[in-house]
């Protein structure tokens, strides 16, 4: 009888910890930028001007029955080939450009070879999001009020129906603004 109490207080114990685990897990993550200008994220605040980042969930995948399903990259090609896309890539901003006034939009623009496909679109990304909800019909846009840091922007080109057909690659540049002291 005293074994099965032992492990009714052991099973007992492992839930309070993995319950503990879970708490602590959920503690604030804070964003703050140093006198660099450099975007940092800590799990403590380093003074009173970081303040708590907004991070999105995490994203997990359960596959039915356990097996993962099977790649199909027929579809990536179709896409592809009805398109006759061949390469996407951005003209400007140029790798590790800098932009020191705020104020002015950052001009991106991206060539798609041999050409926009009839009835596609662009998608613009700026640090991996989307920044247009829709696919532009032409291949430029502008970003205002980008933070002061290093940032990567890329475009893909989607079909009529919102398919990626063809990402580039992504080019990165630089947000300086001078600094007031």
């Amino acid at each position: 009888m005293q074994n099965h109490s032992a492990s009714s207080l052991s099973a007992l114990t492992l839930c309070l910890v993995l319950a503990l685990q879970t708490a602590w897990a959920a503690d604030p993550v804070y964003r703050w930028v140093d006198k660099n200008g450099v975007i940092h994220y800590g799990a403590k605040s380093p003074d009173k001007d970081a303040k708590p980042a907004s991070l999105p969930g995490i994203q997990t995948y359960s596959p039915r029955g356990g097996r993962l399903p099977p790649i199909l990259q027929t579809d990536t090609a179709a896409a592809k080939a009805t398109s006759n896309v061949k390469e996407v890539r951005i003209l400007a901003p140029v790798q590790d450009e800098i932009f020191r006034d705020p104020q002015t939009p950052i001009n991106v623009s991206v060539a798609v070879l041999p050409g926009l496909p009839e009835g596609a679109g662009v998608i613009f990304y700026l640090d991996g999001a989307a920044k247009n909800a829709r696919p532009l019909p032409g291949t430029s846009t502008s970003f205002s009020g980008v933070d002061r840091g290093e940032h990567t922007v890329a475009a893909a080109v989607v079909d009529a129906l919102g398919k990626e057909i063809m990402r580039s690659a992504p080019i990165t540049f630089h947000s300086k603004p001078p600094i007031a002291r």
